[in-house]
């Protein structure tokens, strides 16, 4: 019983550290924004490094979603979880693919704690997590639509990150970009299957290709900004993959209500 309490308060600890971390390098970079030359940087306060701040953001902020949940019943919320996990598992598959720029020190310090954190997860062993799960059959064939683009975007970014020397290559972006359709993609699939709170991982993997449609709207001339056509599609996709999501969960819980005699 005392190790399982210090085991609990040993995941709570690196969560709490994980979120301040995050939080920590968030800020960083919004001062860089706010204020150039900050830590002698100031491409984040440049047009044509937009998209890509955009990009850095969001897989910063998946970590964050799945990482909050786990604040309230982590058992509950071991889709949360796993997703926290993915952008660093897609960084370090970019990282594999290109080079070593992709991989800053901010990335590797979280994705320790994130790693930590899943370790000594309340719901114990994570290859147990999915057991019993269920795949939405509409939701994976939205995966499966969105997963030739996601690749083929990713794939174009891994050879600009390889091609380099540039501004863009020599911070990493270009890995950054891949990383990002990895993450959509292994999100949405981790919300497909719905394990325990997968509600969350499917609005993060609807809001994050709807993000990366706007900021390239906003933002045509950016670097690694969708053609508008892409960008439009992209956001419609993440509608459809919310809608799609919540009007199964819908659907789930009459027929569990009326299962039950309700």
């Amino acid at each position: 019983m005392a190790t399982v309490s210090l085991r609990r308060v040993f995941f709570s600890a690196v969560v709490v550290l994980t979120l301040a971390l995050a939080a920590l390098f968030a800020s960083m970079v919004l001062l860089m924004n706010v204020q150039p030359g900050f830590m002698g940087m100031s491409h984040f306060s440049e047009e044509h490094h937009r998209t890509h701040d955009v990009t850095f953001s969001l897989l910063n902020a998946t970590v964050v979603a799945g990482m909050l949940a786990q604040l309230r019943r982590p058992a509950r919320n071991v889709a949360g979880q796993t997703m926290a996990l993915i952008p660093f598992a897609a960084l370090l598959l970019a990282a594999a693919l290109t080079n070593g720029w992709v991989l800053s020190p901010p990335w590797l310090i979280l994705g320790v704690t994130t790693v930590l954190a899943t370790m000594f997860h309340p719901a114990g062993d994570p290859l147990r997590w999915f057991r019993g799960a269920r795949v939405d059959p509409v939701m994976a064939a939205l995966v499966a639509a969105a997963a030739t683009p996601l690749l083929a975007f990713a794939w174009t970014n891994v050879l600009l990150q390889r091609a380099g020397p540039s501004d863009h290559a020599l911070a990493g972006h270009y890995g950054y970009m891949a990383a990002f359709s990895f993450s959509v993609l292994a999100v949405s699939l981790v919300a497909s299957v719905r394990p325990e709170g997968w509600r969350l991982p499917a609005w993060v993997a609807g809001a994050l290709p709807v993000a990366l449609g706007l900021a390239s709207l906003v933002y045509p001339t950016s670097d690694s900004s969708l053609e508008p056509f892409w960008a439009i599609a992209a956001i419609s996709w993440g509608v459809a993959f919310v809608a799609v999501a919540e009007l199964g969960r819908r659907g789930g819980m009459r027929h569990a209500l009326e299962a039950g005699g309700v």
